[in-house]
């Protein structure tokens, strides 16, 4: 037999099997437990477990005489991952049906692996305790934006052969699905929701805002549980929300994160995003999503092979994608208009956090970039800012004040990318409290 072909060796062995031995191992291998399959066969539970076992034991003899190294080829492709799909494994033992191949697997002690959607049928490990500290400690890291949840389970050496979908929202499962495809915790699914819409709009919003736009029944319930979370802070006095993670308006443009970023680049090398992320992250903790940020810095590239590197080492700077318009810019054309209400910080002189879809039309792709709009009749300019934290316009407090302006006075902002020039107008209807004409 050690000179068949390699499709003839399972087979081969599986044909040496008497009759009842393969009807209940294919039993075996459908699910049924030992009770069922010794009613069919007339035999006892034990009877049927002994059985059972011999015939595997059999298999494996077969097995060694027609190849003496399959243990070692089967077990080579889990010293490099925690599972390995049955498809992948059929390479190694050819086998129809599979079920001979599978009686062989689990001689080898390997698991078709617990999961909280049942027992994963066509998936196998040797370490089922790894795999499932793995699962566990992916469902921490949640929430995801629809696309994350695969790059953070490759981060964490989780296969793709791992249903992750089908584990994660199981009715035993920590997750639940939330509008736009996103992963949420079920025990803090509003708070959740509420940090990746954040995270998205980029600038603080109030409550009354945040709810309905993430399906929460209740502003107030909502606002409750923000406090709780200290992901969250209150910008006061206006009340809105924001991330406790996004710097101040008068933070600096590079952040510590990028800071140790370009330090594991300098020590390491050219790594893969995941690499990256997971080095960064074990010497300053912060979100997936601020780690994401900072890989649109000029100081940061990808190389040939889709590693991130230096850019003073070649590697090719990554410009931003283009963010969701938010409704709260228009655009016609070369013109771009925003609305903002006064507040404390923009009497106090404070940058204005803007949305990055702002600065990505004004064409600031990476960070840090500025461009400059000059404001008519000589009464300076504004200058857009974008960093990696973040993207702001400068302070308005001169031309507030000069128009007589205070908190609560709405304004419409519109930049003429053609000339580069903006204009600020006050849109607050004539008689309105704000009080100016």
């Amino acid at each position: 037999m050690d000179g068949d072909a390699p499709h003839d060796w399972v087979s081969a062995a599986w044909s040496m099997l008497d009759d009842r031995s393969r009807g209940m191992l294919a039993l075996r291998d459908q699910g049924q437990v030992l009770e069922s399959i010794g009613e069919a066969h007339g035999l006892t539970r034990e009877r049927a477990r002994q059985l059972i076992h011999a015939a595997e034991g059999h298999l494996v003899d077969l097995m060694d005489l027609a190849r003496p190294a399959w243990r070692e080829e089967v077990l080579a492709p889990f010293s490099a991952a925690v599972a390995v799909s049955d498809t992948e494994l059929a390479e190694i033992l050819p086998d129809a049906d599979g079920v001979a191949r599978r009686a062989l697997l689990r001689r080898l002690d390997l698991k078709e692996p617990q999961t909280w959607a049942g027992r994963l049928r066509r998936v196998w490990t040797h370490y089922p305790e790894a795999l499932d500290d793995s699962l566990r400690q992916l469902m921490t890291l949640a929430p995801f934006r629809a696309e994350e949840l695969r790059d953070r389970a490759a981060a964490l050496g989780i296969p793709a052969c791992i249903p992750l979908e089908e584990i994660a929202v199981a009715p035993r499962g920590p997750l639940t699905r939330g509008l736009g495809g996103t992963w949420l915790r079920r025990s803090a699914k509003h708070r959740d929701a509420a940090y990746l819409w954040l995270a998205d709009e980029g600038q603080p919003r109030r409550a009354e805002v945040v709810a309905p736009a993430i399906g929460a029944g209740s502003a107030r319930a909502l606002k409750e549980a923000l406090r709780r979370d200290d992901r969250f802070r209150q910008i006061r006095p206006e009340g809105t929300w924001a991330l406790s993670e996004w710097p101040a308006a008068e933070s600096s443009q590079h952040t510590n994160a990028l800071d140790v970023m370009v330090a594991v680049l300098r020590r390491s090398g050219a790594l893969t995003k995941q690499a990256l992320f997971s080095l960064t992250a074990k010497e300053y903790p912060v979100s997936y999503s601020r780690l994401q940020q900072c890989l649109i810095s000029d100081q940061l590239g990808m190389t040939a092979d889709g590693s991130i590197d230096l850019a003073e080492n070649g590697a090719i700077p990554m410009e931003e994608r283009e963010p969701r318009r938010p409704k709260s810019i228009a655009a016609d054309g070369d013109t771009i208009g925003i609305r903002l209400k006064i507040d404390a910080n923009t009497l106090r002189g404070s940058g204005i956090v803007v949305h990055p879809w702002l600065t990505w039309r004004f064409g600031l792709r990476l960070a840090p970039m500025t461009r400059v709009f000059t404001l008519p009749n000589g009464s300076g300019e504004l200058v857009a800012r974008r960093m990696t934290s973040g993207a702001q316009i400068s302070s308005l407090r001169p031309h507030v004040r000069s128009a007589g302006m205070h908190e609560g006075c709405e304004i419409a902002i519109l930049f003429h990318l053609k000339t580069n020039t903006a204009t600020i107008r006050h849109t607050c209807k004539p008689g309105a409290s704000c009080g100016v004409g």
